[in-house]
C-alpha cells in the first residue's frame, strides 16, 4: 500500500509538472502572437526623423529626443518650448552674467558681443573666459591663449543655442560662421538641400565642419517603458575595433558562470542598404530572474567623410525606467523584438541631398544698429556711425562715414573747438581718445552715398498744379522721349535723370522725380580771396535735358530715402 501510494504521489508530481510547462508553453505562445501582432500594428504608420545625415523609420507613436549636437567643435542645442520673452530675458542675463565676471588674470571676462543676424533670427555672440596655459612642444613649453564662445539664435518657436568652451582666436569667425547656416526645422521635416540634422534645426552646406559632426536620438515606446532605442552618429572618429572584436574581447575577460547568463542570438555581419556593418543581438538572463534583450549594430564609417560617420543603432528590452532600478523582465518577447528590430534596422540610409552649389552664398544682411569696435573688420558695407564726438568736437571724415565689408574699422580722430588764436593760425588740433571708437551701422547702403555739390538748389514739389502750364505737366515715360528739354520752373515732364544744358553749371546729371520744379542751375560765384563772407555759389535759370528714364527700383529708392541722387 505505501509502495502504492508513493507511486500515485510521483505521477501527481509528474503531470502537474508537465501541466505547468504546457501552461507556461502556451501562455508564452499567445503573449509572442499578441506581442507580434502589437508590433505589427504599431509599425503600420511609421514616421521619417532625420538624424545627422541620415533618416530612420520609426513608429509613428514613438517619442523622439535629439540631443548632444556638435558641428565643427561648436555644440549646438535647441528647444521649442521657449517664448520670445524668455529667450530675451536668458540672453540678457547671460550678457549681463558674463559682463559682471572677470578671467583668471582679473580682467574683464566679455571680451566683445555683437549682433548675429540669420533670416528671420536675431541674437548675439559672446567672447569671454580667455585662458592661458602651458603646452609641451618639441623640447620646450609654450603658453597658449584660448577663449570661450556663446551664440544664442532666436528664430521664430525655436531658440538655438551654440557653445565652444575652448577656442583659439583665428578659430573665432570660422565658428561663427556655422550659426549663420542654422536654419529652423518645422515639425516632422525632411529637408531636401544638403546639411546637418539637428532637433529643430539644420545646419545647412557648406560650412567649416573639418569633418567633426555628432549627434545622439533617443526614442521611446508608449507602453513599453523599458523598451529604449538609440542611434548615434559621429564622423571624424579616430579608427577603433568593431562592434564583433569588442564584444569578443569582454567575453574572454567575463568568468564562466557569467558567460552562461548570456545567449548570442545572432552576431555576424550584416550590411543595412549601402552601409557595410556588424550586428549583435543578445538574450540576458538576469539575478532577479528576469530576461532581458540587447540588439546592437554599428557600422565603421571613415574618418574622412561626413557622409560615412560611424553610426550605432541599439534597442534595449527590460531596462528599469528608474535610473539604477534593478532590470525589469521585457514587456515584449523575443520574436516580437526581432520584428521591431528588423525593421527599423533595415530603414537606416543616407538622406538625400541636393548637390552644394558652387557658387559663394549671398551675404548676409547685417542687422541696423549693430555695433563694432575700432580694429575690427567691418561686418558690413554701408554707413556707420560714430558714438564719440558731441558737445562742439567734431569727427574727421564725419559722424556717418560710409565702409566697405571686410575694411578695419577707424579709431575716430577728434577735432576739438578751435580756439581763436587757432582760427587766426588756420590751425586744427586733434586727439583720439584711449578707448576704441564704437560704431553703429545706420544704413545699409552698398555704395558710397555721392554727395551733391554745396549750393545745389533741390526740385520741389509743385504745390499748386493750376498755376503750372498744362503743356508742362508730366506725361508717361513713353511720351518723354530721350533728349526732351524743360526749363527751370517747369514741372518736369517725366521721372529720371536730367542734365544741366549749361557745361560751366555745377549741377551734372541728376535726378528728379516727375511733377517737381525743375531748379535753377547752380554756378561759382567769383569774388575775391578775401571774400568768404559772400555765398560760393549763385543760382540762374537754365535748361534741363532727359537722359534716361528712371527704373522702377530707383525711383522708389529715391521714395524711400527721400533723396535725390547724383550720377
Amino acid at each position: 500500500m505505501k509502495r502504492l501510494g508513493s507511486r500515485r504521489v510521483r505521477w501527481v508530481c509528474a503531470l502537474t509538472a508537465v501541466a505547468l510547462a504546457l501552461m507556461s508553453l502556451l501562455a508564452n505562445s499567445v503573449q509572442t502572437i499578441n506581442d507580434k501582432q502589437k508590433v505589427a500594428k504599431m509599425s503600420e504608420k511609421v514616421k521619417t526623423v532625420c538624424v545627422g545625415r541620415f533618416l530612420i523609420d520609426l513608429p509613428a507613436q514613438a517619442q523622439v529626443a535629439i540631443r548632444h549636437g556638435s558641428v565643427g567643435g561648436l555644440d549646438i542645442s535647441s528647444t521649442d518650448q521657449e517664448s520670445e520673452e524668455a529667450f530675451a530675458a536668458r540672453l540678457r542675463e547671460t550678457e549681463r552674467g558674463m559682463a559682471g565676471a572677470v578671467n583668471r588674470d582679473g580682467q574683464p571676462s566679455l571680451e566683445a558681443s555683437r549682433q548675429l543676424t540669420v533670416g528671420e533670427g536675431q541674437g548675439k555672440t559672446f567672447v569671454f573666459n580667455r585662458r592661458r596655459t602651458k603646452v609641451l612642444e618639441g623640447d620646450g613649453v609654450v603658453f597658449s591663449e584660448n577663449l570661450a564662445l556663446r551664440g544664442m539664435l532666436r528664430f521664430p518657436n525655436v531658440s538655438i543655442t551654440g557653445d565652444v568652451e575652448w577656442i583659439a582666436d583665428r578659430h573665432i569667425d570660422s565658428v561663427t560662421g556655422i550659426l549663420r547656416r542654422v536654419r529652423p526645422l518645422a515639425s516632422g521635416e525632411i529637408p531636401r538641400e544638403s546639411g546637418f540634422c539637428l532637433e529643430h534645426a539644420l545646419v545647412q552646406d557648406p560650412y567649416a565642419h573639418a569633418n567633426l559632426e555628432s549627434v545622439v536620438m533617443f526614442a521611446g515606446l508608449p507602453g513599453h517603458p523599458d523598451v529604449n532605442i538609440v542611434l548615434s552618429s559621429m564622423a571624424g572618429a579616430d579608427p577603433a575595433p568593431g562592434l564583433l572584436a569588442r564584444n569578443a574581447d569582454a567575453v574572454a575577460r567575463e568568468p564562466v558562470f557569467m558567460r552562461l547568463a548570456f545567449t548570442h542570438l545572432r552576431e555576424g555581419a550584416h550590411q543595412v542598404n549601402d552601409l557595410a556593418g556588424e550586428q549583435l543581438v543578445m538574450r540576458v538572463r538576469e539575478p532577479n530572474f528576469t530576461t532581458g534583450y540587447a540588439f546592437q549594430w554599428e557600422a565603421a564609417g571613415r574618418p574622412d567623410d561626413v557622409y560615412a560617420p560611424r553610426l550605432k543603432l541599439e534597442l534595449e528590452a527590460g531596462v528599469n525606467p528608474v535610473a539604477g532600478g534593478r532590470p525589469v523582465q521585457s514587456t515584449l518577447s523575443e520574436e516580437a523584438l526581432f520584428a521591431l528590430w528588423d525593421g527599423i534596422l533595415g530603414s537606416i540610409r543616407l538622406r538625400p541631398h541636393a548637390p552644394v552649389a558652387a557658387a559663394t552664398p549671398a551675404p548676409e544682411r547685417v542687422a541696423l544698429g549693430t555695433g563694432a569696435l575700432a580694429g575690427d573688420a567691418c561686418p558690413q558695407s554701408g554707413w556707420w556711425q560714430c558714438a564719440d564726438g558731441g558737445n562742439g568736437v567734431a569727427i574727421f571724415g564725419g559722424q556717418r562715414q560710409f565702409i566697405k565689408q571686410g575694411q578695419r574699422m577707424p579709431q575716430a580722430l577728434l577735432l576739438p573747438p578751435q580756439t581763436m588764436w587757432q582760427r587766426l593760425r588756420g590751425v586744427q588740433s586733434s586727439y583720439e581718445s584711449a578707448n576704441a571708437t564704437l560704431w553703429s551701422l545706420a544704413d545699409r547702403r552698398h555704395g558710397a552715398r555721392v554727395a551733391q555739390p554745396s549750393g545745389l538748389a533741390h526740385a520741389i514739389a509743385a504745390s499748386e498744379p493750376g498755376l503750372v502750364p498744362a503743356a508742362a505737366m508730366p506725361r508717361a515715360h513713353g511720351e518723354v522721349p530721350i533728349g526732351s528739354v524743360a526749363k527751370t520752373g517747369m514741372a518736369c515732364p517725366a521721372s529720371g535723370w536730367w542734365r544741366c544744358e549749361d557745361s560751366h553749371a555745377l549741377d551734372g546729371t541728376r535726378w528728379f522725380a516727375a511733377g517737381s520744379l525743375l531748379p535753377a542751375a547752380a554756378f561759382r560765384a567769383q569774388f575775391g580771396p578775401r571774400s568768404t563772407a559772400h555765398p560760393a555759389c549763385i543760382h540762374r535759370r537754365s535748361a534741363w535735358q532727359l537722359m534716361r528714364h528712371a527704373q522702377a527700383a530707383g525711383a522708389l529708392d529715391a521714395a524711400l530715402t527721400g533723396t535725390e541722387e547724383t550720377a
